[in-house]
């Protein structure tokens, strides 16, 4: 079976606010705030990623 390489993208998620009218948008670093590597995947995680983000990627590595 081929091995698809993966490139995962920092995003940011914000709550729709119906009040707000202007959205400013997050001030991304190109640092990354976690940095997870195992022998086959490398997964990098940056400042402003929601926390459930964080725990369906945790959930995921199960199955690697």
């Amino acid at each position: 079976m081929p091995q698809q390489i993966l490139t995962i993208v920092p995003v940011t998620l914000q709550s729709k606010d119906k009040s707000t009218t202007e959205i400013n948008p997050a001030v991304l670093s190109s640092n990354p705030a976690c940095m997870i590597k195992t022998a086959t995947t490398k997964i990098t995680f940056f400042n402003g990623v929601d926390e459930r983000i964080i725990q369906t990627v945790m959930r995921g590595l199960k199955h690697l």
